[in-house]
């Protein structure tokens, strides 16, 4: 009798085992069939095609050179401007004392959100030709002539990069300096320790896993930049995802499949040494918020008129671009009018009219962060695993999405997908799924962050009164990582309903999104219908991080990145 018990629950847990491990592997299964699948389809086909130009003639080519050359360029020059303007922010941030603090952390991350179209209309409207400030110069001058534009070339390239990653390193370098021990600092102080020397041999190591996270992260998201290198670029200065885009264009795939390789072995290279960083970062210091913060008036006259000019710096490169979007909405620059079209064209249906694409990116932007949350639940449990292997493949799987080109993931989501199922008259479906794998890291990394700063005992606590693994996630893990979970969907919420360069290529016109509607009147100059469009995505994105942060009271703010 006791020998068919053990076989009975030897059975069983065998039973739960293989249960838990198709429940890991199940987004694993389906990142390999709608990810790498595609992905080596394009590749593959691009290489091995008689047409188009081989891998050699692409490495030996001035004009790729010269490209890959410039990609490294902008991405290196952006990030050490990221970083030289967002160090002092976040000293700031961390030390200062003051009401809505919390606030101020979930309005910081919207620049970092915020569509790479929107960011164009933006920087137009505050650096450009006849922008705020160019206008003010011209007013002072008496002139009817544009004196200043920076939102051009390499100028606006930089600038645009740099309004976007910004947020990474005062986040996480503040969030890194909020769990220093301020009893460490007190100690050095009682030794006669000087300031350059306090933040030499205890802050500078203290902070520089995250300091080293952002900045990798903030080149690599330079690296990967389009939108806005095709936008300021004026079509001389192209980056490595930017010639893949003309190659597909002019159907050069061995172009395509080359340039994307080189990519993936970069991005992938720089996507792995961030997820180390951001994990020994993670572990370092103590409890969050236990630095000494001080209240504005206690610091020097000198102190506080750097701490007032370099907010007034952030207020013109940050806030100003996302403020004169309003601008854009209701001044038209062809006839220098004011007008409400670009709000009458979004109450406008059909395939061209406004409202049409504000449902499509409502719709696929829901469906999106539903699948990125629930894949993204497995996904932290793999990344959480005793296992050797798994988090590590986990781990490498939800990296892929921000180490490969959205442009081949279209193209090879319509070769391999959507031809064969007959979804290239309607491919909604295909667009759901590319804004899917977009938003997934962002989400599995909030979840498994949330899932990492769960108290042990909690979960013993609750083996030791004999509930089921079923229950102990539904009644114990899940309230518990509601905050995550919470942040990983505004977070691929945001990331969805803004993208576009994988919807550009995928959509017809009955499937177009805001952002692809903006970028299409952009370029057919009808400006205020582009102006409305970004402002009201704007709006949601805002709207979206300040839900967050009411609910989740600011405690995981910046957790997905």
């Amino acid at each position: 009798m006791g020998c068919i018990e053990d076989s009975i629950g030897g059975y069983r847990l065998e039973r739960r085992t293989f249960t838990r491990k198709l429940v890991l592997a199940f987004p694993i299964i389906l990142l390999l069939i709608f990810l790498v699948y595609p992905v080596l389809t394009v590749v593959v086909k691009g290489l091995l095609s008689d047409s188009g130009s081989s891998f050699a003639e692409v490495i030996s080519s001035p004009s790729i050179q010269f490209g890959i050359q410039f990609t490294f360029f902008q991405a290196l020059l952006s990030t050490l401007l990221v970083v030289t303007l967002g160090l002092p922010g976040a000293f700031i941030l961390a030390r200062l004392r003051f009401k809505g603090k919390s606030l101020v952390r979930a309005l910081m991350i919207v620049p970092f959100v915020l569509p790479p179209i929107v960011v164009v209309i933006g920087f137009n409207q505050m650096f450009g030709a006849y922008g705020v400030i160019d206008s003010f110069l011209m007013w002072l001058q008496s002139s009817s002539l544009s004196v200043f534009n920076l939102a051009t070339g390499i100028p606006g390239i930089i600038l645009a990069h740099t309004f976007y990653n910004i947020p990474l390193v005062l986040l996480l370098v503040s969030a890194s300096l909020e769990r220093l021990n301020p009893e460490i600092e007190e100690s050095a102080d009682l030794l006669g320790a000087t300031s350059s020397q306090r933040f030499r041999r205890i802050t500078l190591p203290h902070i520089l896993p995250s300091l080293l996270a952002s900045a990798i992260l903030a080149f690599l998201f330079c690296f990967m930049s389009f939108p806005i290198i095709l936008a300021f670029g004026q079509g001389r200065f192209l980056t490595i995802e930017a010639q893949i885009w003309n190659a597909f264009r002019f159907f050069d795939y061995g172009k395509a499949s080359s340039l994307t390789l080189i990519q993936i072995f970069i991005t992938l290279t720089l996507a792995l040494v961030y997820v180390r960083l951001g994990r020994k970062s993670g572990n370092n210091g103590g409890a969050t918020a236990s630095i000494k913060t001080i209240e504005f008036r206690q610091y020097r006259v000198r102190e506080r008129m750097l701490i007032i000019a370099y907010v007034g710096m952030l207020m013109v490169l940050i806030i100003g671009p996302i403020v004169t979007i309003l601008r854009a909405a209701v001044y038209n620059p062809n006839n220098g009018l004011l007008t409400l079209d670009g709000f009458s064209n979004l109450l406008t249906g059909g395939s061209h009219g406004g409202l049409t694409h504000l449902v499509n990116s409502l719709f696929y932007a829901g469906l999106a962060t539903l699948f990125a949350v629930v894949l993204g639940i497995p996904l932290a449990l793999a990344m959480r695993s005793r296992s050797k292997i798994i988090p590590t493949f986990a781990s490498t799987m939800i990296l892929l999405p921000l180490g490969v080109s959205s442009i081949s993931v279209a193209y090879g989501l319509m070769l391999a997908i959507a031809v064969p199922t007959g979804l290239v008259t309607n491919p909604w479906p295909i667009i759901v799924i590319a804004q899917t794998i977009i938003g997934l890291p962002f989400s599995a990394r909030a979840i498994e962050i949330a899932m990492r700063n769960i108290d042990q005992a909690v979960l013993d606590q609750a083996d030791s009164l004999g509930a089921s693994r079923l229950q102990r996630l539904l009644f114990v893990e899940l309230p518990l990582l509601a905050p995550g979970i919470l942040v990983g969907g505004v977070f691929a919420f945001a990331m969805a309903i803004g993208e576009m360069s994988a919807t550009y290529l995928i959509a017809l016109p009955q499937n177009y999104t805001l952002a692809v509607s903006i970028y299409n009147n952009y370029a057919t100059r009808h400006f205020v219908e582009a102006g409305a469009a970004a402002l009201i995505l704007v709006i949601i994105c805002v709207i979206a991080f300040l839900v967050m942060e009411r609910i989740s009271e600011g405690s995981t703010t910046g957790g997905a990145l």
